[in-house]
């Protein structure tokens, strides 16, 4: 049937020859003891034949890069979708990939900031237009108007301070048709002879026109000379002595910094166009991410990208903020875009917002743009795939996860679930490898597998829908450890008796990496520890960037610490080898 995924025969690892029927578009979680035999028939069997299945349909030439797929030992597998798994173990610790990438959102900003992004000089800091000659003529014509000007004289730069005499290419623009020339800002006579310091610094423009305003056809020829003969630049000078210096290349006028054609791949710092020479786009050291690379700052991009920017934010600004100032910028940038910038980036803008209201959805609010992905928790980079996944707006695709909700705590729990549902209500199939009460109760279908693990589970105990499942009539008939204490027959008992204090303690003082800042904190040593918090509070990098890594590095000898200021207590803890 179409509504349904039927299974017949599963028996990979430890399944014994499992039939199942799962409905379509239904949240459904996958419960039992470890070892049961869940992620046996969620990820080997139904995700890995979805997978195949849709590898096959690709074209043979597609199907060479991603190699052969071993068909899972099932029977038959009816009305499977193309799947996807997300799990919490997945993120990547590849120093390129960051939240943006991760989303999406980089791609989209690089487009943004290679159709409407204003290039300033790096070493003036003066904005640097690139216009058309329509554009040229008409700049003119208006700013004849504020000048009261009736007449204007063209004028093209040729040499811009360069030392010689250049007797011969003054000849050239006299034999060219040329009658004046302004050098150093005076006006001479190519009818009588000039002559220029051989080794003084000279700029030398040559004369094309002087137009009346209203005479449109010879003005737009002698804009038209002056940009050949000046390389793209032209001057236009006014009767009050006013002087605009107008551009049609990426090349500022003032000291001749000129800029690449401005397009996406700039903006890359996995691509040589845009990466930074000295640290090749990395940011840091190679082999000592403690050291930002003096030449970026710890940007990735050239100094000519970096010089790009949209509202006053170069693109590498815009990844520091976090989700949280990230969404209220570009949900108002569009008050500060002209009408022609409007229209160019509304759909792009469109795309960059609504994935940063997924991640405001998920909680995710205090991550920066840039945060490496290998520094995120299990919980934010599952969260992070999964808002993509929203923002994809994918529909009659298999979901498959794997314990979504490890080390979550309750309030992100909530997130997720709405998350979930969100999924599911695009039309979207979930299973749910879970054993969270609440996750397990809100689900639509429920799947008990065991009864035990290894050679004691593989069977399916308890399948139907969940507010079923849980009813009180299953109470006394179940045979399920998973409904026994779901409904409250069975509880784990919380001991009485705690374990004493043992002498010693591990202080740090001044604790500071990532989202952690000045922490003070003693723990106990001898005695279970449970350090805990809303996820991305900063439990993982306690642990791990902090006191794991400089416990070892002291033990071991080492004086200098990482990220603390101080550490002691280490002469309690003996050094496994």
């Amino acid at each position: 049937m179409n509504d349904k995924i039927i299974i017949k025969g599963a028996r990979v690892n430890n399944l014994k020859n499992i039939d199942l029927e799962l409905p379509k578009n239904k949240l459904i979680v996958f419960t039992g003891l470890s070892g049961s035999g869940k992620s046996s028939l969620a990820f080997e069997t139904i995700f890995a034949e979805g997978q195949r299945r849709y590898i096959e349909s690709l074209s043979p030439y597609a199907r060479q890069f991603l190699g052969q797929m071993e068909k899972p030992d099932v029977d038959e597998i009816t009305g499977l979708s193309p799947a996807i798994a997300i799990d919490q173990k997945a993120h990547s610790h590849n120093p390129r990939s960051t939240v943006a990438t991760l989303t999406e959102i980089y791609d989209y900003l690089r487009i943004l900031f290679a159709r409407i992004g204003k290039p300033f000089c790096p070493k003036c800091g003066r904005e640097i237009k690139k216009m058309s000659l329509d554009e040229m003529v008409e700049a003119i014509k208006k700013n004849a108007i504020a000048a009261k000007s009736e007449y204007v004289t063209i004028i093209a730069p040729i040499i811009r301070g360069r030392k010689g005499e250049y007797f011969q290419l003054l000849q050239d623009l006299f034999r060219d048709g040329f009658g004046e020339v302004r050098i150093d800002g005076k006006l001479m006579s190519l009818r009588e002879k000039v002559n220029l310091k051989r080794y003084g610094m000279h700029t030398i423009e040559v004369v094309v026109d002087k137009v009346m305003i209203k005479d449109s056809t010879r003005l737009y020829e002698a804009v038209e000379t002056a940009l050949d003969y000046g390389k793209g630049l032209l001057n236009a000078l006014f009767s009050n002595g006013e002087e605009i210096l107008l551009s049609s290349k990426w090349t500022c006028p003032n000291d001749d910094f000129a800029f690449p054609e401005i397009e996406p791949r700039l903006f890359s710092f996995n691509s040589p166009y845009g990466a930074c020479e000295e640290c090749h786009g990395i940011g840091h050291d190679f082999f000592d991410d403690s050291k930002v690379c003096l030449k970026c700052k710890g940007a990735r991009l050239r100094e000519d990208v970096l010089a790009i920017k949209i509202h006053n934010k170069n693109i590498d600004e815009l990844v520091l903020l976090t989700i949280d100032n990230a969404y209220e910028f570009f949900g108002t940038l569009e008050k500060h875009l002209t009408v022609n910038e409007n229209l160019i980036a509304k759909n792009v803008l469109k795309e960059i917002v609504s994935r940063l209201e997924f991640l405001l959805e998920v909680g995710l609010d205090y991550l920066t743009l840039k945060r490496e992905s290998g520094t995120l928790s299990g919980g934010e980079s599952q969260r992070i795939r999964l808002a993509s996944q929203i923002g994809s707006k994918l529909s009659g695709t298999l979901y498959v996860l794997d314990e979504p909700t490890i080390g979550l705590h309750e309030r992100d729990n909530e997130r997720l679930l709405k998350i979930l549902k969100h999924l599911r209500d695009f039309g979207n199939t979930l299973i749910i490898v879970e054993h969270d009460e609440r996750v397990i109760k809100e689900s639509d279908y429920f799947v008990d597998i065991g009864p035990g693990p290894g050679i004691h589970g593989g069977t399916i105990v308890k399948a139907g829908p969940t507010a079923e499942i849980l009813k009180l009539k299953y109470k006394n008939d179940s045979h399920s450890l998973t409904i026994d204490y779901l409904t409250g027959i069975k509880e784990i008992e919380i001991p009485e008796i705690r374990r004493s204090k043992n002498k010693g303690s591990l202080k740090i003082i001044g604790a500071s990496a990532n989202n952690i800042k000045n922490l003070n904190v003693e723990i106990p040593l001898g005695r279970l520890v449970c350090v805990t918090g809303v996820s991305g509070s900063g439990k993982s990098t306690l642990l791990e960037e902090i006191v794991y890594k400089n416990v070892r590095r002291k033990i071991s000898g080492f004086t200098n610490l990482e990220g603390v200021s101080g550490l002691m207590g280490t002469e309690y803890v003996k050094k496994r080898r």
